[in-house]
């Protein structure tokens, strides 16, 4: 691939983005480049030349070669990572993968993503173990993160010292508020108690520098169809060797093994990556297109650049919008918060009293609809944000758009007292 000798709108040409749309949403769902697509119909055309070659033999050693490049990209061993097809999938593994006893605890951040705290409580009603939850209500800072995580540990422990903390749950990048977690703190702290890690990374590759084995979670997920710029859906999970023996994949195929029966490490290694190697027949394209999207950051001028200009882009971006607004961005002191995504609160008092649920579908569809842009609307500590996601195809002239729509979008919805809407999801 060519050079790309700037970022910003010059770049919208690269990806299949509506003309007329201001997209700054992409951590939501992601997006690839416009130059992926013919290579993801290239390799389900080869699935289809010779089935039985591709799905026994092909595929495997393609993405045996995908995965020693994305363990150069994270820093930690190819056959500690398996890919999945979203972050999602692999906390579930894990998850429902650990023999719990009843009573046992688990820690979890109040800002887990709905999905992943909703498998928190099932594994509560399934396993009849104890969720904790640690409040975070932002902006706090790094320190003020760990200490809650830690005070909430002691005064567990202080209850009762023999009902463990088995496992703590937490973001490297939380979804809502969009900020950063400090993790590898967590991580540590973890380990000092004993306390397995379980980092839910969705935004993290692509986003953030990421070293595995500097930080050394017990587990680490992380979605590559969001800011890696990999077709829907792919993901990796990270497990290091030493806790291979104790998950499975959510999808129990015909390599299983009883990892008990295994006589040394090795084979327990071997039978992981077998397991979670084959989830069934599927459509493998998009973890085949991880390579492609690897190179298409690499033309662009690689990690640093892409994650120093998407980082600058939303502090100025969202300073811009709150300017307009006359509100502020969600930030601490140090100023450790705000990645690629940058969260600003709206000029919105609802005044019609409106529920939580008819607020979030409003502004989703009023800023799509009406004014052709979107970020992901969410309400955090009793306010109303919206976080913006800055990446390579945008500029400060997609933030004025949005500045402009926030107003109108917010003075509308100020003077309304009921909305039902369209949308099936809000």
């Amino acid at each position: 691939m060519s050079k790309h000798p700037t970022f910003g709108r010059a770049l919208r040409s690269e990806f299949l983005l509506q003309e007329d749309f201001v997209p700054l949403n992409h951590g939501s769902f992601g997006t690839c480049p416009r130059s992926i697509h013919p290579l993801r119909s290239e390799w389900q055309r080869k699935s289809e030349l010779n089935p039985d070659h591709f799905f026994r033999h092909f595929v495997h050693l393609q993405l045996a070669k995908t995965r020693e490049r994305l363990a150069r990209f994270v820093h930690c061993d190819a056959d500690e990572l398996a890919i999945l097809i979203n972050a999602t999938a692999g906390i579930n593994a894990v998850v429902r993968s650990l023999k719990f006893k009843p009573g046992d605890k688990i820690l979890c951040a109040s800002t887990l993503y709905n999905a992943i705290e909703r498998t928190m409580a099932f594994i509560q009603d399934s396993q009849n173990v104890q969720l904790v939850k640690v409040d975070l209500v932002y902006p706090l800072s790094d320190r003020q993160v760990v200490d809650a995580f830690k005070d909430t540990i002691e005064r567990e422990r202080a209850k009762d010292s023999n009902v463990p903390i088995r496992m703590a749950v937490f973001d490297a990048i939380s979804s809502v508020p969009g900020v950063r977690c400090p993790f590898e703190a967590l991580i540590k702290l973890c380990k000092e108690y004993e306390i397995l890690s379980l980092v839910d990374g969705a935004h993290a590759i692509g986003q953030i520098p990421l070293d595995l084995h500097e930080s050394d979670p017990d587990f680490f997920i992380t979605n590559c169809h969001k800011w890696l710029h990999t077709p829907r859906g792919a993901a990796l999970l990270y497990t290091p060797r030493r806790n291979h023996s104790l998950i499975h994949p959510s999808i129990i195929n015909y390599a299983y093994k009883d990892y008990s029966q295994c006589s040394e490490e090795a084979e327990v290694t071997a039978a992981y990556q077998l397991e979670f190697g084959w989830p069934g027949t599927m459509d493998f394209s998009s973890f085949l297109c991880i390579d492609a999207a690897l190179d298409f950051r690499e033309s662009l001028g690689g990690e640093e650049a892409i994650q120093s200009y998407c980082n600058e882009l939303a502090r100025r971006g969202g300073e811009l919008v709150a300017s307009k607004w006359g509100t502020e961005i969600l930030e601490n002191e140090d100023k450790t918060l705000t990645v690629a995504m940058v969260n600003v609160r709206l000029p919105f008092s609802n005044k019609g009293n409106l529920p939580d649920r008819q607020i979030s579908k409003a502004l989703l569809e009023k800023f799509n609809d009406e004014h052709h842009t979107l970020g992901q609307p969410f309400k955090h500590n009793g306010h109303w944000y919206m976080r913006l996601s800055a990446q390579v195809y945008n500029d400060e002239s997609d933030f004025e758009h949005m500045a402009q729509a926030g107003l109108k979008v917010c003075q509308d919805l100020d003077a309304t007292t009921s909305y039902q809407g369209k949308w099936t999801i809000g």
